[in-house]
């Protein structure tokens, strides 16, 4: 399995927008907030709903790809169940 083929959007959408989230002072919430605003704005819906499905999936197959999404979103799970959390969160956001 390889995260990157099973997971395009998802390696874009982390990788473009957390990142750098600790230098502008956001948090993961204010993070998925702006990208939802702006693809609102364009009326693109269809990525949001894209990037929730890919979610869901990712969910589902959390104990594989965990320390991707890690790397990916440049953040620290201690384990599965900490990536399961956040991207729980991340999910809610994107659903609002």
């Amino acid at each position: 399995m390889s995260f990157e083929k099973d997971f395009p959007r998802l390696v874009q959408f982390f990788g473009a927008y957390f990142p750098d989230a600790d230098f502008e002072d956001l948090t993961d919430e204010e993070i998925v907030s702006e990208y939802v605003s702006k693809h609102k704005k364009y009326d693109n819906y269809q990525k949001i709903i894209q990037l929730i499905k890919d979610i869901e999936k990712l969910i589902n197959n959390i104990d594989y790809y965990w320390e991707e999404v890690g790397d990916e979103a440049n953040r620290y799970f201690e384990n599965s169940q900490d990536a399961l959390k956040w991207l729980n969160m991340i999910k809610k956001e994107l659903e609002k």
